[in-house]
């Protein structure tokens, strides 16, 4: 935040540093591993006599002079100029702290240079002794500038012990210095071969090109095999967050990982080819492939090592961004903007509309340029970023540095997160704004007429799922349509029965809806006293989305005489939000998740957890390896359950934010519809913020020794209590929240909380749980959670039937529904509200 950036689009993304870089370390381990080439090569000239291959020693000198001293020079100082630009504050880090290591290397490197001017003007002058003398000089000056070099390269990886110390020898001599100096000695030996090829091509006598090349491919292909037993070693010595990151984070390390067998591969190859048979077929193109195939090696392996700092540029000390990470607390509480000294005076005013495209501009400088180019070969962030809008590229932010790792975390603060998600979505990916979701107005349904005073039978409906949500698609089923219609048959009278016998309820979904058993009849459930079944209905009736199928219940005796009829709404729904975030339009009309969507969320499941369910036949169903108890499945394998993998994934993505930012971009809008909607309560007052939510179901998780449980709890922060302890753990769809947490002794809310406060199990949930005689469920006349009465016009249908008004069934002396007359005592449980 200290420093300006260089502002690039196309070539943006490191590019440069990249580009410049890996040429001129392949050149400087040649300035190396050449230097002791040339001065063995001498003196083995001298020893055979041989004065072709000193001839050969004196032209390569020059050749060598001009590459090293000229190009290397140059190119050296280019490396300089680019990430002073690119990376101010990385260097001007390295700077400050190798100040001693630095002035070291600049003697060691004034040393080559003097070394390699002597040595090449005085072939003919010097004599033979002090002329090698020379040259092992250039060679020792070029080794120690390799020394010093190379524990500063390693100290922006493995900074080590300098993280508490801070001292320079503890930064210098870090955790993977010797493995990285016996990686790059044996890879500069590698390079004197390699680029000894392009030279020796101009021997013009047989035997002395055919030794020289012989003697390239021993230097190269020893080079090369220890060059890999080395690099083993050098990973192996990572500390655990720089291998994790290298060995199972980075998805980039593994194509570049197999570019660097691929190039070691051919580097061999070229170098035993060349050699074998030469010199028949030794020529300059054939040298220069086998060259640029150990540039490849040594690039392909530059990035894997790379990707070990990730998301530092120095390893816990500064980003990628050169946001220093001990800045990030107060640049999070003061914004981004108003903590860069360079931001423009106008942005520091405020974010305005006039200006959100400036802001996002410049938000996109300081957050994103220094990995991604717009439209450029490095990292393209239009094309990283196509799937999604607005929406997922908040959440997208939210996440880094969290489960990807391998990207730093947004610098700043939530306002200043969306309009950089919102830059990039509408400004440079020209995506429009999601319109919001629409819920339909649904055609109210008739009440069944009930006669108070000639009506025998009551019958009354409700559903184990007042949110009866579901997401498929032909290739992917997270889950599927489901919800169970319950029942319960009253004889009226002053002493109302239950009525379980000689009885059949069947039900009838209204027309144009699809879906499974759409016709039948309710099982007995003995040990509940209630009827039921499972229903699989969907959501779209004769083309359009309606959420509120009705149905049509009808109780006979055995004679097939009618004893009562009755409506009540099924909740279905399959406006799931995936969109959202994972991009695509609804599949159909104004619901369903798309293949689209689909295809993007199996993407990202197989790049975060090493799977290949994108390339899989069929139809992909999430309940096959995670429990679900809703499906009653168990999974496979010791997973997360399907609820705690959702929720503890999403808790990362979507924290800090309210229930209409977290929840329902994900559920259906009509989620929440009852009495409890209509007084301005929210998903989150029962289940808790999202991260509590998720927290609460992975620590059931943890409970059970389940792998994964314990890294998602390490990335999620409470919100409501102070800290994990306090939260207690649940297990899905079979603990929810108790109403009682509320409504203590059925007295109005005493609390405007539910949350932490779980049922016992499946018979304790409220559409399970039935009155203190024992005898009602409490859904039978308070209707289905999530829909508590009064609800919408299709939910009260039941209510409208029995009383003509939209309220619990007993509620507010309506007692005469089942019993016939009006009670004086609240027998059902306290509270009643008889008068």
């Amino acid at each position: 935040m200290e420093y300006p950036i260089w502002q690039l689009t196309t070539l943006a993304g490191g590019f440069w540093i990249a580009f410049i870089a890996t040429i001129h370390v392949y050149v400087a381990h040649f300035a190396v591993g050449g230097g002791l080439f040339l001065v063995l090569t001498e003196q083995a000239a001298y020893r055979t006599n041989n004065m072709h291959l000193l001839e050969w020693a004196k032209k390569h000198t020059r050749f060598f002079l001009l590459l090293t001293m000229a190009f290397g020079g140059v190119s050296g100082v280019a490396i300089w100029f680019t990430i002073a630009l690119i990376a101010p504050e990385a260097t001007i880090t390295l700077i400050h702290q190798f100040v001693f290591g630095w002035a070291a290397e600049w003697v060691c490197f004034l040393g080559e240079i003097v070394a390699l001017i002597i040595y090449y003007y005085t072939w003919n002058t010097m004599n033979r002794r002090d002329h090698v003398i020379v040259g092992w000089l250039y060679f020792i000056f070029g080794w120690f500038s390799l020394f010093l070099i190379n524990g500063i390269i390693g100290f922006m990886l493995t900074p080590g012990d300098w993280l508490q110390t801070k001292d320079f020898w503890d930064g210098l001599f870090n955790p993977t210095f010797w493995p990285s100096l016996v990686f790059r000695t044996f890879f500069s030996a590698a390079c004197a071969g390699l680029f000894g090829f392009v030279t020796a091509t101009r021997i013009k006598d047989d035997d002395t090109r055919m030794l020289a090349v012989r003697s390239c491919s021993v230097w190269t292909t020893l080079g090369v095999l220890a060059v890999i037993v080395s690099g083993w070693w050098y990973i192996a010595a990572l500390p655990a967050g720089q291998y994790e990151m290298v060995a199972f984070k980075s998805h980039r390390v593994a194509v570049f990982m197999q570019w660097f067998w691929m190039f070691s591969l051919a580097t061999l190859i070229g170098g035993l080819l060349l050699a074998i048979r030469a010199p028949r077929l030794i020529s300059f193109p054939l040298a220069l492939v086998v060259l640029l195939a150990g540039q490849g090696l040594f690039g392909s392996f530059e990035f894997v090592r790379e990707a070990g700092r990730k998301p530092y540029l120095i390893w816990d000390t500064v980003y990628s961004t050169s946001i220093v990470k001990a800045h990030m607390p107060i640049i999070n509480q003061n914004g981004a903007i108003a903590s860069a000294k360079w931001a423009p005076p106008e942005l520091k005013k405020g974010i305005t509309e006039d200006n959100w495209k400036q802001a996002g501009a410049f938000l996109y400088q300081l957050e994103c340029s220094a990995c991604h180019s717009i439209g450029g070969p490095m990292n393209d962030i239009r094309k990283r970023t196509a799937v999604f809008n607005t929406n997922g590229l908040d959440a997208l932010l939210t996440g880094m540095g969290k489960i990807n790792k391998y990207m730093p975390p947004f610098a700043g603060t939530p306002d200043e997160r969306m309009i950089l998600a919102r830059y990039i979505s509408e400004e440079l990916n020209n995506k429009a704004p999601m319109d919001p979701v629409e819920l339909p107005e649904l055609k109210s349904v008739e009440p069944v007429a009930f006669g108070s005073d000639t009506s025998e039978y009551v019958l009354t409906a409700w559903c184990a799922r007042g949110a009866g949500f579901y997401a498929q698609s032909d290739k992917w089923t997270l889950l599927p349509p489901s919800n169970t219609l319950r029942a319960q048959l009253v004889l009226r009278g002053p002493g109302p029965e239950r009525v379980l016998e000689d009885v059949v309820i069947t039900y009838q979904v209204e027309n144009g809806f699809k879906g499974k058993s759409l016709s039948g009849t309710l099982a007995l459930n003995e040990e509940f006293e209630r009827f039921e079944t499972k229903l699989a209905i969907q959501s779209q009736a004769n083309g359009a989305y309606n959420l509120l199928p009705v149905i049509n219940l009808e109780a006979r005796n055995d004679a097939g005489e009618i004893l009562a009829t009755a409506r009540v709404a099924l909740p279905t729904s399959n406006q799931m939000g995936c969109r959202n975030c994972h991009g695509g339009e609804w599949a159909q009309g104004d619901s369903g998740v798309a293949n689209a969507t689909v295809e993007n969320i199996l993407a990202v499941h197989d790049r975060m957890n090493r799977t290949d369910l994108s390339n899989r036949k069929g139809v992909v169903e999430c309940a096959s390896c995670h429990d679900d108890p809703m499906q009653d499945t168990d999974g496979k394998d010791k997973r997360l359950n399907l609820s705690a993998a959702i929720h503890g994934i999403h808790a990362v993505y979507l924290a800090g934010r309210e229930a209409e930012d977290s929840c329902l971009k994900c559920h259906p809008e009509s989620t929440l519809r009852g009495q409890h909607d209509l007084g301005g309560f929210v998903c989150t007052d029962c289940h808790g913020a999202m991260e509590d939510h998720a927290i609460s179901l992975l620590k059931a998780e943890k409970d059970q020794s389940i792998p994964g449980a314990d890294r998602l709890l390490g990335l999620i922060i409470p919100q409501t209590l102070g800290n994990q302890d306090a939260i207690n753990p649940r297990t899905p769809w079979l603990n929810e929240p108790d109403c009682l947490t509320c409504h203590v002794d059925f007295q109005p809310p005493e609390t405007d909380s539910a949350f932490n406060s779980w049922t016992d199990g499946p018979a304790t949930l409220y559409a399970a749980r039935r009155d203190e005689m024992d005898a009602m469920h409490c859904g039978a006349c308070h209707g289905s959670p999530h829909a508590i009465y009064p609800a919408s016009d299709r939910d009260n249908v039941m209510p409208l039937q029995y009383m003509d008004e939209a309220q619990a069934i007993g509620a507010n002396g309506t007692c005469v529904v089942c019993h016939g007359e009006t009670m004086e005592d609240a027998v059902h449980h306290p509270g009643m509200g008889l008068e």
